[in-house]
């Protein structure tokens, strides 16, 4: 199947046919393709054939399915734009392992006569994964003076080496940067040599690779003040901007601003994280946990009740909604309570571990859980271990859906890859290996997966958004269930394994066409 331009000359309108748009909602799709048009960003008409107007760029859709536009509701895109020059260090299971990786990339710069002042920026590992902890000292052996930054898999630390430190204009120091100190560094990293260069061809890729899967929207919860930049990228897809505490007062409007001249960069919400993340040892719990390796504790509380309180208070007096970050079950009972004392519109993110009263909580004062389901396929291991007797707590799907909370699915690029068609199998099968699904009782249906990933919009219709992707097949068939209501284990893994191979023919943002296989 093929998507084909009929005519070009571009006035604003596009007119799709032969399309069979898919209802997320019941998963039906019409027996005959239909044709829709789009005018001004929206959809115009939905009939069973529409002649083409004069000057209207026209798509032959050739019978293909066609769903609202995907959102990825959960990336730091300046991250991200710099992921593509990283050296990949997930997997790695040591301190030396890591370290050999390190050497092996310096190596094979000297043989490219590479300039050896250029930065070397690393990301991937855990620190729940390492049984030694990294030391300043160990890098600079195997670095020298290039200046080296190793970012954790879950952003939530980073091992730098001395010259890194000094150019930073940071005090010596023996071990990593976590948490708060970390995420104010990360936005600077860009005055390392060679990382601005990274950052402006990363920045390009990212839109294009997201509309190749299907993506015509983001919410970027980068550090720093995104907006600024944003209108510069020459922007592709909508992106809705973050802004964190302390950039609060500088802010540029209320959520929903429109921020850029093709208004598809808008204001996002204040995002606030509350505590860390499993894979740096610092989600914050009601209860101690270990990891047998000898650390204990029970997270790191990174804004605590007062201050999360006045910082949504403020927010909500500047007509921003919020997002908060909490992993840990400790984190989101604190985040729940100021959300309820404040009484602003607001996300959960990550949504990880959470009790009953929590989803009880959640559904009651109409807060989103925003999860990344693909964490779970990395976290499955390490929650058993670190968390034990506490996996039925971890990214509570179908629990959240049955009670009533609006469900919001993304990725956390870089943490994992900006892919919906990932994100929506981990919610489906939730298992990244042979063993059945961790947890099946909270697996999500395919058409239910989707829904969760369109921002809200269920299917096409005339005033909806312009925003439209094709695709080759339909993989959001309804798993079987069993004798016990759950899902079949083989079924539920075809069936994410058909999502992951989903084939993107085409991606239309806000009225135009944008992607094309």
């Amino acid at each position: 199947m093929t998507v084909v331009m009929i005519c070009s000359g571009y006035a604003g309108a596009v007119l799709i046919r032969q399309v069979r748009p898919l209802d997320a909602a019941s998963g039906e799709v019409p027996a005959r393709p239909l044709d829709v048009r789009l005018r001004h960003g929206a959809i115009s008409e939905i009939a069973a054939s529409l002649a083409p107007a004069a000057g209207e760029e026209v798509v032959d859709g050739g019978g293909a399915i066609a769903i609202p536009g995907l959102w990825d509701q959960h990336v730091h895109t300046g991250q991200l734009a710099q992921a593509h020059a990283r050296l990949d260090t997930s997997g790695a299971g040591s301190v030396g392992v890591i370290l050999e990786l390190v050497r092996a990339e310096l190596a094979l710069r000297r043989e490219a006569g590479t300039d050896p002042g250029q930065a070397l920026i690393g990301f991937g590992h855990r620190l729940v994964d390492l049984a030694m902890r990294p030391t300043v000292p160990a890098l600079d052996e195997a670095t020298g003076s290039v200046p080296t930054v190793l970012i954790g898999g879950d952003a939530h630390h980073a091992w730098l080496n001395s010259s890194a430190l000094r150019l930073l204009g940071l005090p010596a120091r023996d071990g990593i940067l976590a948490e708060e100190d970390w995420f104010a560094l990360a936005p600077r990293l860009i005055v390392l040599p060679g990382v601005a260069d990274a950052f402006s061809t990363g920045a390009a890729m990212l839109q294009r690779q997201a509309l190749q899967r299907g993506v015509v929207g983001l919410v970027d919860m980068e550090w720093g003040r995104p907006w600024e930049v944003w209108p510069h990228r020459s922007p592709r897809l909508h992106v809705r901007t973050a802004v964190y505490p302390a950039e609060l007062a500088h802010a540029p409007g209320p959520t929903g601003t429109v921020l850029d001249p093709t208004g598809l960069v808008t204001m996002g919400p204040l995002k606030v994280i509350v505590d860390g993340a499993l894979g740096s040892h610092s989600a914050y719990t009601r209860e101690t946990y270990s990891d047998g390796h000898g650390y204990a504790g029970r997270g790191v509380l990174s804004f605590g009740a007062q201050e999360l309180t006045a910082a949504l208070a403020q927010a909500k007096a500047q007509g921003l909604t919020a997002a908060v970050h909490a992993i840990g079950d400790a984190a989101a009972q604190l985040a729940l309570d100021a959300i309820a004392q404040v009484g602003i519109s607001s996300r959960i993110e990550h949504a990880q571990m959470l009790t009953d009263d929590d989803v009880t909580a959640m559904a009651q004062l109409g807060v989103t859980a925003s999860v990344q389901p693909a964490h779970l396929l990395d976290d499955r291991d390490a929650t058993e271990s670190v968390w034990p007797g506490h996996g039925a707590q971890a990214f509570r799907l179908r629990d959240l859906l049955t009670a009533g909370v609006p469900l919001a699915l993304g990725s956390d690029a870089p943490v994992a890859p900006l892919d919906p068609w990932l994100a929506m199998s981990a919610a489906v099968h939730r298992s990244a290996d042979d063993r059945a699904g961790w947890h099946p009782e909270q697996q999500l249906q395919p058409r239910e997966a989707l829904a969760a990933s369109t921002d809200g919009v269920r299917t096409l219709t005339v005033g909806g958004p312009g925003d439209v992707v094709l695709l080759a097949e339909d993989p959001f068939v309804e798993v079987p269930l069993g004798d016990g209501g759950q899902m079949l284990d083989a079924a539920a893994r075809e069936a994410a394994h058909r999502l992951r191979e989903t084939r993107v023919l085409a991606t239309i943002v806000a009225g135009r066409l944008e992607s094309q296989l």
